[in-house]
């Protein structure tokens, strides 16, 4: 890990969960496409240093336990699917999805030992996600604005970042890097919430397009002269964004449709993380709105692989430091106040987790 490296010169500087890659904080974790564990099949899985066994029961719920058999340790993920219950290849001990053991074929008597830790999960956007704790607060998080409505979604290409989510995270509330990578000279006005459980920080970022740069220029004529995004972070592993919210089409045209991408956050081994995109519009019932919906999914791909390649040779040679953060840094120095705040579960090797 480049952490260690220049240690006398650049010592680094490491957080109760920032940036940290001995803690797991508690929030909706992205394993894998749903279609990879099928009716009453099991899969094992590695997540945040963890090794789990994903089985979908009869009922057809995904359910999520610790991978090796607390017996003589098999993993569970070769073992078959019993009902709405895992049974361990070896020995036939059966578990259901709380991690607690309903069978011992050769006995009735089951050990206070005979146990092992369940997961919440939930499916969501084509995706099977897990909460590191056998109950989450509530499910994978959505836009409020599309709640109790029917959305289309569409997955786009995986990203592999060899840095800690928290620092990918960064990217999108960085105002620097707009100018200085991507040639938009913007000026902003920032404003941030919290919500009162901690769990969400809001970052509205709005201002008017200049005519410095030709990019600039371009997004005025198409687009009007304002801009404002909302960048929305869940749990320090999940962030949806919502750009255009205040586009035209052209200069004083009708505003367009707001574009939404969610961004999930997995750290898949000390020093990488996959971060896949999501992209998601409002499904609407008459052919007109669902061939915006359509257009709002093929544009915000667009956008994200026009910015992303900009942004991949940053992330892919960075060890993240926070020494001497400016005034213009106030979100990113938010974010890592906020983060560090955060709840953390028992997948943390090195620290005691929140109950």
């Amino acid at each position: 890990m480049n952490r260690l490296k220049n240690s006398g010169t650049q010592p680094f500087k490491s957080h109760r969960v920032f940036n940290n890659w001995d803690v797991v904080a508690k929030g909706w974790y992205l394993v894998c496409p749903s279609t990879d564990v099928g009716p009453m099949a099991a899969k094992s899985v590695d997540l945040c240093g963890q090794r789990l066994t994903l089985f979908r029961g009869e009922d057809g719920r995904v359910r999520a336990v610790d991978a090796f058999c607390p017996h003589m340790g098999t993993d569970l993920g070769i073992g078959k699917v019993v009902g709405n219950s895992i049974q361990c290849f070896f020995h036939q001990w059966r578990f259901d999805g709380r991690g607690a053991c309903v069978d011992i074929p050769c006995t009735d008597h089951r050990p206070e030992a005979a146990r092992t830790h369940g997961y919440a999960t939930d499916e969501k956007y084509g995706f099977i996600w897990v909460w590191p704790e056998v109950e989450a607060p509530e499910g994978v998080p959505e836009y409020p604005e599309l709640a109790g409505q029917e959305v289309v979604f569409e997955a786009g290409r995986p990203t592999y970042y060899p840095c800690h989510h928290h620092v990918c995270m960064i990217n999108g509330i960085d105002a620097q890097h707009l100018r200085t990578v991507h040639n938009l000279a913007v000026d902003m006005q920032l404003d941030i919430d919290e919500s009162s459980d901690g769990r969400i920080v809001d970052y509205l970022m709005r201002g008017q397009w200049s005519d410095e740069t030709r990019r600039e220029r371009m997004l005025r004529r198409l687009f009007g002269a304002h801009y404002a995004y909302r960048m929305r972070y869940v749990d320090g592993t999940v962030g949806l964004l919502t750009t255009g919210l205040e586009a035209r089409i052209g200069p004083n045209g009708p505003p367009v449709p707001a574009f939404r991408m969610i961004f999930a956050f997995t750290p898949l081994a000390e020093g990488q993380t996959r971060v896949q995109p999501i992209y998601v519009a409002p499904k609407g019932t008459r052919l007109r709105e669902q061939l915006v919906s359509r257009f709002q999914l093929f544009g915000q791909k667009r956008g994200y692989y026009f910015l992303k390649d900009e942004d991949g040779a940053i992330y892919s040679n960075i060890r993240f430091q926070n020494g001497a953060l400016l005034p213009i840094d106030k979100a990113v120095a938010k974010y890592i106040s906020w983060t560090n705040r955060l709840p953390v579960s028992r997948w943390s090797t090195t620290h005691q987790h929140d109950a």
